[in-house]
């Protein structure tokens, strides 16, 4: 739930045209906005600056080129906590890294899966997370996920995960995954990379989809197929 705080910020962020008193206004309200979201993720900022890592909030791992290995365990830490959706998506985005790969992803499964429906943004950065840090072990936790339609294109960098690491249930799911329009182009990103033979005579089908998009990522995806000696 948004504060009185965020929703006077929203407010005046969205007018079209703003006076110079609106513009100061702006700028106050966000530097406060500012303090209470990096207050809010004091311990863990303490205990990154513990094991070195001098950061002064969440969206300065994100943004840095260094590796930070050792503050992979502390980020998986404080991610179940109660924050605000912007340090939420800023631990969320931290752990889309290599350093994460086979430990982060059980848990950001987790996450996925309590964090509303109507926060798509927060969830489609956990897919994100996920797309980085997958391995063989996470494909049982994923396909119900990938599966339920509700969940929107919040699933669409989970369905390009599998293409990343498959497997037969994978790729049975993302053939029947061309059948469902919101996700179509991540199911064939997928499956060119795992250069599915059974799914070819499907992609053929596609070339005259009523949608010019999708049309056309079918004629990629075959260029693809052909060019494959395996898949001639």
């Amino acid at each position: 739930m948004k504060s009185t705080l965020e929703i006077k910020f929203i407010e005046l962020l969205k007018k079209p045209v703003k006076t110079s008193i609106e513009l100061q206004e702006i700028e106050v309200i966000g530097r406060k906005l500012e303090l209470q979201y990096r207050e809010e993720t004091s311990d863990l900022i303490s205990e990154l600056k513990e094991v070195g890592y001098d950061f002064n909030d969440v969206w300065q791992m994100v943004n840095t080129k260094k590796p930070y290995p050792k503050a992979i365990r502390i980020l998986l830490k404080y991610l179940p906590k109660d924050y605000h959706d912007k340090n939420k998506e800023g631990i969320v985005r931290a752990l889309t890294v290599k350093e994460a790969v086979g430990i982060a992803s059980p848990l950001l499964i987790v996450e996925y899966n309590k964090t509303p429906k109507n926060k798509l943004a927060l969830r489609w950065a956990i897919g994100n997370a996920i797309y980085a840090t997958i391995t063989k072990n996470d494909i049982e936790s994923i396909l119900p996920i990938i599966q339920d339609n509700e969940n929107g294109v919040s699933r669409q960098m989970f369905i390009r995960a599998l293409g990343k690491i498959g497997s037969e249930q994978a790729e049975s799911t993302l053939i029947k995954l061309l059948d469902d329009d919101e996700v179509i182009l991540d199911a064939l990103n997928a499956l060119v990379k795992l250069k599915s033979k059974k799914a070819k005579n499907k992609i053929i089908l596609l070339v005259n989809h009523p949608k010019s998009s999708i049309r056309n990522a079918a004629q990629k995806a075959l260029i693809k197929y052909n060019s494959c000696n395996n898949l001639l």
